[in-house]
Protein backbone atom coordinates (compact mmCIF):
# COMPACT_ATOMS: atom_id res chain seq x y z
CA UNK A 1 0.00 0.00 0.00
CA UNK A 2 2.98 2.27 -0.44
CA UNK A 3 2.60 5.51 -2.39
CA UNK A 4 4.63 8.51 -3.46
CA UNK A 5 4.16 11.26 -0.87
CA UNK A 6 6.39 13.85 -2.56
CA UNK A 7 3.64 15.19 -4.84
CA UNK A 8 1.34 16.19 -1.97
CA UNK A 9 1.28 19.79 -0.65
CA UNK A 10 3.40 20.65 2.39
CA UNK A 11 1.71 19.41 5.57
CA UNK A 12 1.40 22.94 7.02
CA UNK A 13 -0.46 24.17 3.96
CA UNK A 14 -2.57 21.02 3.69
CA UNK A 15 -3.75 21.46 7.28
CA UNK A 16 -4.43 25.16 6.67
CA UNK A 17 -6.71 24.12 3.81
CA UNK A 18 -8.45 21.55 6.04
CA UNK A 19 -8.95 24.20 8.74
CA UNK A 20 -10.51 26.65 6.28
CA UNK A 21 -12.72 23.97 4.74
CA UNK A 22 -13.73 22.97 8.28
CA UNK A 23 -14.76 26.57 8.96
CA UNK A 24 -16.81 26.65 5.75
CA UNK A 25 -18.39 23.28 6.53
CA UNK A 26 -19.22 24.57 10.01
CA UNK A 27 -21.03 27.54 8.49
CA UNK A 28 -22.92 25.19 6.18
CA UNK A 29 -24.22 23.18 9.11
CA UNK A 30 -25.12 26.27 11.09
CA UNK A 31 -27.25 27.41 8.15
CA UNK A 32 -28.63 23.90 7.69
CA UNK A 33 -29.38 23.12 11.35
CA UNK A 34 -30.50 26.48 12.78
CA UNK A 35 -34.10 25.86 11.73
CA UNK A 36 -34.39 22.90 14.13
CA UNK A 37 -34.06 25.18 17.14
CA UNK A 38 -36.67 27.57 15.76
CA UNK A 39 -39.30 24.84 15.33
CA UNK A 40 -41.82 26.04 17.91
CA UNK A 41 -42.08 29.70 16.82
CA UNK A 42 -42.20 28.67 13.14
CA UNK A 43 -45.01 26.22 13.90
CA UNK A 44 -46.89 28.88 15.84
CA UNK A 45 -46.41 31.73 13.34
CA UNK A 46 -47.04 29.74 10.14
CA UNK A 47 -49.35 27.01 11.50
CA UNK A 48 -46.93 24.23 10.55
CA UNK A 49 -47.57 20.59 11.60
CA UNK A 50 -44.85 18.11 12.65
CA UNK A 51 -45.01 16.52 9.19
CA UNK A 52 -44.65 19.88 7.41
CA UNK A 53 -41.78 20.84 9.68
CA UNK A 54 -40.10 17.51 8.88
CA UNK A 55 -40.43 18.37 5.18
CA UNK A 56 -39.06 21.86 5.79
CA UNK A 57 -35.87 20.74 7.56
CA UNK A 58 -35.57 17.57 5.47
CA UNK A 59 -36.72 17.23 1.89
CA UNK A 60 -36.84 20.99 1.14
CA UNK A 61 -33.08 20.98 1.64
CA UNK A 62 -32.17 17.41 0.69
CA UNK A 63 -33.91 17.13 -2.69
CA UNK A 64 -32.10 20.00 -4.39
CA UNK A 65 -28.93 19.34 -2.40
CA UNK A 66 -28.94 15.90 -4.02
CA UNK A 67 -29.95 16.81 -7.57
CA UNK A 68 -27.57 19.77 -7.90
CA UNK A 69 -24.87 17.73 -6.17
CA UNK A 70 -24.72 15.28 -9.08
CA UNK A 71 -24.06 18.16 -11.48
CA UNK A 72 -21.52 19.80 -9.15
CA UNK A 73 -19.67 16.50 -8.80
CA UNK A 74 -19.03 16.43 -12.56
CA UNK A 75 -17.52 19.90 -12.29
CA UNK A 76 -15.44 18.99 -9.22
CA UNK A 77 -13.90 16.03 -11.05
CA UNK A 78 -12.55 18.13 -13.92
CA UNK A 79 -12.75 21.88 -13.14
CA UNK A 80 -11.88 24.31 -10.33
CA UNK A 81 -13.05 22.91 -7.02
CA UNK A 82 -12.13 26.13 -5.22
CA UNK A 83 -14.26 28.28 -7.52
CA UNK A 84 -17.19 25.91 -7.11
CA UNK A 85 -17.00 26.16 -3.31
CA UNK A 86 -16.83 29.98 -3.43
CA UNK A 87 -19.97 30.22 -5.59
CA UNK A 88 -21.84 27.72 -3.41
CA UNK A 89 -20.91 29.41 -0.13
CA UNK A 90 -22.23 32.75 -1.38
CA UNK A 91 -25.48 31.16 -2.62
CA UNK A 92 -26.38 29.19 0.51
CA UNK A 93 -25.48 32.07 2.85
CA UNK A 94 -27.61 34.44 0.77
CA UNK A 95 -30.52 31.96 0.81
CA UNK A 96 -30.29 31.63 4.61
CA UNK A 97 -30.36 35.40 5.05
CA UNK A 98 -33.19 35.72 2.51
CA UNK A 99 -35.23 33.17 4.53
CA UNK A 100 -35.74 35.98 7.02
CA UNK A 101 -38.10 37.66 4.55
CA UNK A 102 -40.38 34.61 4.10
CA UNK A 103 -44.04 35.34 4.84
CA UNK A 104 -45.47 31.82 4.69
CA UNK A 105 -44.54 28.14 4.70
CA UNK A 106 -44.05 27.87 0.93
CA UNK A 107 -41.72 30.90 0.73
CA UNK A 108 -39.61 29.48 3.54
CA UNK A 109 -39.66 26.08 1.78
CA UNK A 110 -38.29 27.68 -1.41
CA UNK A 111 -35.51 29.45 0.50
CA UNK A 112 -34.50 26.16 2.11
CA UNK A 113 -34.27 24.68 -1.38
CA UNK A 114 -31.84 27.51 -2.18
CA UNK A 115 -29.70 26.55 0.81
CA UNK A 116 -29.59 22.99 -0.57
CA UNK A 117 -28.54 24.22 -4.02
CA UNK A 118 -25.61 26.19 -2.60
CA UNK A 119 -24.40 23.55 -0.17
CA UNK A 120 -24.40 20.92 -2.94
CA UNK A 121 -21.11 22.40 -4.18
CA UNK A 122 -19.15 21.75 -0.98
CA UNK A 123 -19.14 17.98 -0.37
CA UNK A 124 -17.65 16.66 -3.64
CA UNK A 125 -15.22 19.59 -3.98
CA UNK A 126 -13.85 19.64 -0.43
CA UNK A 127 -13.41 15.86 -0.12
CA UNK A 128 -11.61 15.78 -3.48
CA UNK A 129 -9.28 18.63 -2.45
CA UNK A 130 -8.39 16.88 0.80
CA UNK A 131 -7.89 13.51 -0.90
CA UNK A 132 -5.30 15.14 -3.18
CA UNK A 133 -3.50 16.73 -0.22
CA UNK A 134 -2.85 13.73 2.08
CA UNK A 135 -1.48 10.19 1.58
CA UNK A 136 -4.02 7.41 2.13
CA UNK A 137 -2.79 6.33 5.57
CA UNK A 138 -3.49 9.88 6.87
CA UNK A 139 -6.66 10.52 4.89
CA UNK A 140 -9.25 9.29 7.41
CA UNK A 141 -7.84 11.58 10.10
CA UNK A 142 -7.76 14.59 7.75
CA UNK A 143 -11.31 13.99 6.54
CA UNK A 144 -12.48 13.39 10.11
CA UNK A 145 -11.07 16.79 11.11
CA UNK A 146 -12.87 18.36 8.14
CA UNK A 147 -16.04 16.47 9.06
CA UNK A 148 -15.97 18.05 12.51
CA UNK A 149 -17.92 20.76 10.69
CA UNK A 150 -20.96 18.50 11.13
CA UNK A 151 -21.02 18.31 14.95
CA UNK A 152 -19.34 21.70 15.45
CA UNK A 153 -21.69 23.40 12.99
CA UNK A 154 -24.70 21.65 14.49
CA UNK A 155 -23.52 22.52 18.00
CA UNK A 156 -22.91 26.16 17.13
CA UNK A 157 -26.30 26.31 15.42
CA UNK A 158 -27.88 25.37 18.76
CA UNK A 159 -25.55 27.51 20.89
CA UNK A 160 -25.75 30.57 18.65
CA UNK A 161 -29.45 30.01 18.14
CA UNK A 162 -30.00 29.73 21.88
CA UNK A 163 -28.10 32.98 22.42
CA UNK A 164 -29.56 34.82 19.44
CA UNK A 165 -33.23 34.00 20.11
CA UNK A 166 -33.62 36.47 23.00
CA UNK A 167 -31.48 39.04 21.12
CA UNK A 168 -33.49 38.62 17.94
CA UNK A 169 -36.77 38.83 19.84
CA UNK A 170 -35.66 42.17 21.25
CA UNK A 171 -34.53 43.64 17.92
CA UNK A 172 -36.69 46.22 16.14
CA UNK A 173 -38.45 45.13 12.95
CA UNK A 174 -36.38 45.43 9.78
CA UNK A 175 -37.60 46.73 6.41
CA UNK A 176 -35.63 46.31 3.17
CA UNK A 177 -36.77 47.11 -0.39
CA UNK A 178 -40.40 46.72 0.55
CA UNK A 179 -39.81 43.51 2.55
CA UNK A 180 -40.04 43.35 6.33
CA UNK A 181 -38.63 41.08 9.03
CA UNK A 182 -41.12 40.88 11.88
CA UNK A 183 -40.64 37.62 13.82
CA UNK A 184 -37.73 36.87 16.12
CA UNK A 185 -36.87 33.61 14.34
CA UNK A 186 -36.64 35.52 11.04
CA UNK A 187 -34.15 37.94 12.54
CA UNK A 188 -32.12 34.97 13.82
CA UNK A 189 -31.88 33.57 10.28
CA UNK A 190 -30.71 36.95 8.99
CA UNK A 191 -28.02 37.17 11.66
CA UNK A 192 -26.54 33.73 10.86
CA UNK A 193 -26.72 34.10 7.06
CA UNK A 194 -24.78 37.33 6.52
CA UNK A 195 -21.35 36.23 7.92
CA UNK A 196 -21.16 33.37 5.41
CA UNK A 197 -21.38 35.82 2.52
CA UNK A 198 -18.29 37.61 3.85
CA UNK A 199 -16.43 34.31 4.31
CA UNK A 200 -16.52 33.75 0.53
CA UNK A 201 -13.41 35.91 0.08
CA UNK A 202 -11.28 33.58 2.21
CA UNK A 203 -12.06 30.62 -0.07
CA UNK A 204 -9.98 32.23 -2.80
CA UNK A 205 -6.81 31.75 -0.70
CA UNK A 206 -6.93 27.99 -1.39
CA UNK A 207 -4.76 26.67 -4.22
CA UNK A 208 -5.78 23.62 -6.24
CA UNK A 209 -3.51 20.64 -5.38
CA UNK A 210 -2.30 18.23 -8.07
CA UNK A 211 -4.77 15.43 -8.76
CA UNK A 212 -3.71 11.89 -7.78
CA UNK A 213 -4.88 8.56 -9.15
CA UNK A 214 -6.21 9.92 -12.45
CA UNK A 215 -7.51 7.87 -15.34
CA UNK A 216 -6.38 9.37 -18.66
CA UNK A 217 -6.42 13.16 -19.08
CA UNK A 218 -8.14 15.86 -17.02
CA UNK A 219 -11.48 15.65 -18.82
CA UNK A 220 -14.45 14.41 -16.83
CA UNK A 221 -15.14 10.76 -17.56
CA UNK A 222 -18.39 9.88 -19.36
CA UNK A 223 -21.29 9.15 -17.03
CA UNK A 224 -21.63 5.69 -18.61
CA UNK A 225 -18.04 4.85 -17.65
CA UNK A 226 -18.60 6.03 -14.07
CA UNK A 227 -21.79 3.95 -13.86
CA UNK A 228 -19.99 0.86 -15.20
CA UNK A 229 -17.22 1.30 -12.64
CA UNK A 230 -19.75 1.81 -9.82
CA UNK A 231 -21.61 -1.32 -10.83
CA UNK A 232 -18.38 -3.35 -10.69
CA UNK A 233 -17.87 -2.37 -7.04
CA UNK A 234 -21.54 -1.81 -6.23
CA UNK A 235 -21.67 -3.98 -3.11
CA UNK A 236 -18.83 -2.04 -1.49
CA UNK A 237 -20.39 1.31 -2.42
CA UNK A 238 -23.89 0.30 -1.30
CA UNK A 239 -22.46 -0.85 2.03
CA UNK A 240 -21.03 2.59 2.74
CA UNK A 241 -23.91 4.63 1.30
CA UNK A 242 -26.82 2.73 2.83
CA UNK A 243 -25.13 1.85 6.13
CA UNK A 244 -24.23 5.48 6.87
CA UNK A 245 -27.68 6.61 5.63
CA UNK A 246 -29.28 4.54 8.38
CA UNK A 247 -27.05 6.28 10.90
CA UNK A 248 -27.97 9.70 9.46
CA UNK A 249 -31.72 8.96 9.40
CA UNK A 250 -31.84 8.59 13.16
CA UNK A 251 -29.10 11.13 13.95
CA UNK A 252 -30.42 14.02 11.85
CA UNK A 253 -34.05 13.08 12.36
CA UNK A 254 -33.78 13.15 16.14
CA UNK A 255 -31.71 16.37 16.11
CA UNK A 256 -34.32 18.10 13.93
CA UNK A 257 -37.02 17.62 16.57
CA UNK A 258 -34.81 17.86 19.67
CA UNK A 259 -36.14 21.28 20.74
CA UNK A 260 -39.75 20.11 20.42
CA UNK A 261 -38.86 16.86 22.24
CA UNK A 262 -37.50 18.66 25.30
CA UNK A 263 -40.26 21.26 25.33
CA UNK A 264 -42.99 18.61 25.21
CA UNK A 265 -41.56 16.00 27.59
CA UNK A 266 -39.17 17.82 29.90
CA UNK A 267 -40.42 21.41 29.96
CA UNK A 268 -37.10 22.83 28.74
CA UNK A 269 -37.40 25.94 26.53
CA UNK A 270 -35.84 26.24 23.08
CA UNK A 271 -33.12 28.70 24.12
CA UNK A 272 -31.98 26.43 26.98
CA UNK A 273 -32.09 23.34 24.76
CA UNK A 274 -29.92 25.13 22.23
CA UNK A 275 -27.22 26.06 24.71
CA UNK A 276 -27.13 22.74 26.61
CA UNK A 277 -27.39 20.43 23.59
CA UNK A 278 -25.05 22.69 21.67
CA UNK A 279 -22.26 22.42 24.23
CA UNK A 280 -22.75 18.64 24.50
CA UNK A 281 -22.45 18.34 20.72
CA UNK A 282 -19.48 20.70 20.62
CA UNK A 283 -17.53 18.38 22.91
CA UNK A 284 -18.78 14.90 22.11
CA UNK A 285 -19.24 15.26 18.35
CA UNK A 286 -15.62 16.17 17.46
CA UNK A 287 -14.31 13.58 19.92
CA UNK A 288 -16.41 10.93 18.20
CA UNK A 289 -15.20 12.00 14.77
CA UNK A 290 -11.54 11.93 15.77
CA UNK A 291 -12.03 8.57 17.46
CA UNK A 292 -13.57 7.11 14.30
CA UNK A 293 -10.86 8.52 12.04
CA UNK A 294 -8.11 7.36 14.39
CA UNK A 295 -9.46 3.81 14.51
CA UNK A 296 -9.86 3.61 10.70
CA UNK A 297 -6.33 4.92 10.06
CA UNK A 298 -4.83 2.68 12.74
CA UNK A 299 -6.44 -0.47 11.35
CA UNK A 300 -5.73 0.48 7.73
CA UNK A 301 -2.07 1.18 8.43
CA UNK A 302 -1.88 -2.21 10.17
CA UNK A 303 -2.99 -3.83 6.90
CA UNK A 304 -6.63 -4.53 7.75
CA UNK A 305 -8.39 -3.96 4.44
CA UNK A 306 -11.83 -3.74 6.08
CA UNK A 307 -10.59 -1.03 8.47
CA UNK A 308 -13.08 1.58 7.33
CA UNK A 309 -16.10 -0.72 7.55
CA UNK A 310 -15.03 -1.87 11.00
CA UNK A 311 -14.76 1.74 12.16
CA UNK A 312 -18.15 2.61 10.62
CA UNK A 313 -19.82 -0.28 12.42
CA UNK A 314 -18.58 1.01 15.78
CA UNK A 315 -21.15 3.82 15.46
CA UNK A 316 -24.48 1.91 15.59
CA UNK A 317 -22.99 -0.60 18.04
CA UNK A 318 -22.03 2.28 20.31
CA UNK A 319 -25.16 4.42 20.19
CA UNK A 320 -27.91 1.79 19.97
CA UNK A 321 -28.46 1.51 23.75
CA UNK A 322 -28.16 5.21 24.76
CA UNK A 323 -30.12 6.32 21.67
CA UNK A 324 -33.10 4.18 22.66
CA UNK A 325 -32.75 4.85 26.40
CA UNK A 326 -32.80 8.68 26.20
CA UNK A 327 -36.20 8.55 24.47
CA UNK A 328 -37.91 6.80 27.40
CA UNK A 329 -36.00 8.10 30.45
CA UNK A 330 -37.83 10.74 32.52
CA UNK A 331 -34.91 12.24 34.48
CA UNK A 332 -33.70 15.19 32.41
CA UNK A 333 -30.08 14.98 33.63
CA UNK A 334 -29.93 11.30 32.65
CA UNK A 335 -31.37 12.23 29.24
CA UNK A 336 -28.58 14.77 28.65
CA UNK A 337 -25.92 12.20 29.63
CA UNK A 338 -27.38 9.54 27.33
CA UNK A 339 -27.59 12.09 24.52
CA UNK A 340 -23.91 12.91 25.00
CA UNK A 341 -22.89 9.25 24.67
CA UNK A 342 -25.16 8.82 21.66
CA UNK A 343 -23.78 11.99 20.07
CA UNK A 344 -20.23 10.68 20.36
CA UNK A 345 -20.96 7.58 18.30
CA UNK A 346 -23.50 9.10 15.89
CA UNK A 347 -20.87 11.58 14.69
CA UNK A 348 -18.00 9.11 14.33
CA UNK A 349 -18.74 7.83 10.77
CA UNK A 350 -18.69 11.11 8.83
CA UNK A 351 -14.97 11.35 8.03
CA UNK A 352 -14.52 7.58 7.75
CA UNK A 353 -17.28 7.25 5.16
CA UNK A 354 -15.76 9.87 2.84
CA UNK A 355 -12.29 8.37 3.31
CA UNK A 356 -13.55 4.86 2.55
CA UNK A 357 -14.97 6.03 -0.78
CA UNK A 358 -11.75 7.87 -1.68
CA UNK A 359 -9.68 4.75 -0.96
CA UNK A 360 -11.56 2.59 -3.48
CA UNK A 361 -12.23 5.20 -6.21
CA UNK A 362 -10.04 6.71 -8.98
CA UNK A 363 -9.53 10.49 -8.83
CA UNK A 364 -11.75 11.53 -11.73
CA UNK A 365 -14.70 9.61 -10.32
CA UNK A 366 -14.37 10.69 -6.70
CA UNK A 367 -16.62 13.72 -6.88
CA UNK A 368 -19.33 11.75 -8.67
CA UNK A 369 -19.09 8.77 -6.32
CA UNK A 370 -19.19 11.17 -3.35
CA UNK A 371 -22.30 12.76 -4.90
CA UNK A 372 -23.98 9.33 -4.95
CA UNK A 373 -23.08 8.94 -1.28
CA UNK A 374 -24.43 12.43 -0.57
CA UNK A 375 -27.61 11.58 -2.49
CA UNK A 376 -28.14 8.52 -0.31
CA UNK A 377 -27.43 10.17 3.03
CA UNK A 378 -29.39 13.30 2.06
CA UNK A 379 -32.58 11.65 0.80
CA UNK A 380 -32.64 8.80 3.32
CA UNK A 381 -30.95 10.55 6.25
CA UNK A 382 -31.47 14.31 6.05
CA UNK A 383 -34.75 14.01 4.13
CA UNK A 384 -36.30 10.74 5.26
CA UNK A 385 -35.31 10.88 8.95
CA UNK A 386 -37.09 14.15 9.87
CA UNK A 387 -40.07 13.34 7.62
CA UNK A 388 -40.51 9.86 9.13
CA UNK A 389 -40.46 11.22 12.69
CA UNK A 390 -42.85 14.07 11.85
CA UNK A 391 -45.23 11.85 9.89
CA UNK A 392 -45.37 9.16 12.57
CA UNK A 393 -45.92 11.78 15.25
CA UNK A 394 -48.90 13.21 13.34
CA UNK A 395 -50.51 10.14 11.77
CA UNK A 396 -49.15 6.82 13.07
CA UNK A 397 -49.33 7.54 16.78
CA UNK A 398 -51.69 9.66 18.82
CA UNK A 399 -51.68 11.31 22.21
CA UNK A 400 -49.02 13.29 24.05
CA UNK A 401 -46.33 10.63 23.57
CA UNK A 402 -46.64 10.47 19.76
CA UNK A 403 -43.29 12.18 19.12
CA UNK A 404 -41.56 9.91 21.62
CA UNK A 405 -42.90 6.77 19.92
CA UNK A 406 -41.93 8.16 16.51
CA UNK A 407 -38.35 8.57 17.77
CA UNK A 408 -38.35 5.03 19.12
CA UNK A 409 -39.70 3.47 15.92
CA UNK A 410 -37.06 5.14 13.72
CA UNK A 411 -34.31 4.01 16.12
CA UNK A 412 -35.51 0.38 16.19
CA UNK A 413 -35.61 0.23 12.39
CA UNK A 414 -32.47 2.12 11.36
CA UNK A 415 -29.93 0.87 13.92
CA UNK A 416 -30.24 -2.89 13.17
CA UNK A 417 -30.36 -2.20 9.42
CA UNK A 418 -27.12 -0.22 9.64
CA UNK A 419 -25.27 -2.98 11.50
CA UNK A 420 -26.51 -5.70 9.13
CA UNK A 421 -25.49 -3.63 6.08
CA UNK A 422 -21.90 -3.25 7.29
CA UNK A 423 -21.66 -7.00 8.02
CA UNK A 424 -23.12 -7.80 4.59
CA UNK A 425 -20.61 -5.69 2.62
CA UNK A 426 -17.39 -6.00 4.64
CA UNK A 427 -15.70 -8.55 2.33
CA UNK A 428 -16.80 -6.68 -0.80
CA UNK A 429 -15.07 -3.57 0.52
CA UNK A 430 -11.88 -5.54 1.13
CA UNK A 431 -11.93 -6.75 -2.49
CA UNK A 432 -12.43 -3.17 -3.71
CA UNK A 433 -9.38 -2.02 -1.71
CA UNK A 434 -7.28 -4.72 -3.38
CA UNK A 435 -8.60 -3.83 -6.84
CA UNK A 436 -7.88 -0.12 -6.45
CA UNK A 437 -4.38 -0.75 -5.06
CA UNK A 438 -3.58 -2.99 -8.04
CA UNK A 439 -4.95 -0.40 -10.48
CA UNK A 440 -2.85 2.41 -8.99
CA UNK A 441 0.31 0.29 -9.05
CA UNK A 442 -0.34 -0.53 -12.70
CA UNK A 443 -0.70 3.20 -13.50
CA UNK A 444 2.61 3.97 -11.74
CA UNK A 445 4.39 1.21 -13.69
CA UNK A 446 3.32 2.65 -17.06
Amino acid sequence: MSEDTHTYPKPQYAWYMVALLLLIYTFSFIDRQILSLLAKPIQEDFGVSDTEFGLLVGFAFATFYTLIGLFCARIADSRSRVGLIAIGLFLWSFATAASAFAKNFMQLFVMRMGVGVGEATLGPSASSLIADSFPKHKLSTALSVYSMGIPVGSALAFIIGGAIIPIANGMPDISFLGFSVDYGWQKALLLVGVPGILLTLLVLTIKEPARHGQIGDMAALPVKEVFTFFRGRSKAYITICFGVSMNAAFGFGSASFIALFFERYHGVGGADVGIIFGFISLIMGPLGLLFGGYMADKWFKAGKKDAHVRALMLAPLGFMIPAVAFIMVENVIAVWILLGISNFFINSPSGIAIASLQVITPNQMRGQIISIYIMSTSLIGYGGGPFAIGFMSDYLYSGPDSLRYAYLTVALVTIPLGILTFLWGRKAFMRAVDQETERELAVLDQ
